[in-house]
């Protein structure tokens, strides 16, 4: 009874053993399916469309201008045709909220951003376009976790940890596509997503385009779509208030 056992947690041990795979070999995998990490490390400015759909007076579309090299970005978040605009700079930072009636020209209401809702922009910069692109760079640690069955999907788990939020990341077994991303917000917030459409840009980069979005707060899940252009280029002014 004994020898089995000892066989019995062999066996466990190899088992375990065969699967275990280090971040850095999931991450490499991710790059190698998506169009290689050369490509990804010429990304240099990219725009980000996004669409947040549960047919409902709360839908509301993003978009995200941002500059990898001096990590700046203008963020548009637009709810019953009313935008606000969150802009950060090299030496900026701003949100803008539309005030007055929306059948008259439109008037910004224009306010700071504390230095935390600076830093907290700045670290989106870079986690928009690859949460674990250099992540040990933007002070990450990657942890891997296991390998998890999710529905009918196996899927290799890291959780990648910064100061104030943590990533758990889900890649699939077979496409080595990320499939399910969760996000612990600075804020307390949570946020789930899934992707089940992966689309290839005029880069020739892969990104996730088509899946569900779902926030501990909204309390929700609501249609996710995607649209990225890489390196476009952006006017001088593109960041400034």
């Amino acid at each position: 009874m004994k020898k089995l056992s000892i066989i019995t947690l062999m066996m466990s041990l190899f088992v375990i053993n065969a699967f275990a795979q280090s971040p850095d070999t999931i991450f490499n995998k991710y790059y190698q399916s998506t169009g290689g990490l050369p490509l990804w490390k010429k990304v240099k400015t990219y725009t980000l469309k996004q669409s947040f759909v549960a047919n409902a007076a709360t839908d509301y579309d993003m978009e995200v201008k941002a500059s990898l090299t001096d990590k700046s970005m203008l963020k548009t978040k637009t709810i019953m045709k009313r935008s606000f605009i969150y802009g950060v700079g090299t030496a900026d930072a701003f949100l803008k909220i539309p005030t007055g009636s929306r059948d008259k020209a439109i008037v910004y209401d224009v306010k700071d951003l504390s230095a935390k809702e600076q830093s907290n922009m700045k670290r989106e910069v870079d986690d928009f376009l690859l949460p674990f692109l250099n992540y040990e760079q933007k002070g990450y640690i990657a942890t891997y976790v296991g390998l998890e069955v999710i529905g009918a999907q196996r899927l290799h788990h890291i959780e990648l940890k910064g100061k104030d939020i943590k990533h758990d990341l889900y890649f699939d077994n077979i496409t080595n596509f990320l499939t399910k991303a969760k996000y612990k917000l600075p804020s307390g917030e949570e946020i789930t997503q899934d992707y089940n459409v992966y689309t290839t840009s005029d880069f020739g980069l892969k990104y996730p385009s088509a899946g569900t979005y779902y926030s501990s707060i909204d309390k929700k899940t609501v249609k996710l779509t995607n649209v990225f252009i890489f390196n476009p280029t952006f006017e001088t002014t593109t960041f400034k208030r």
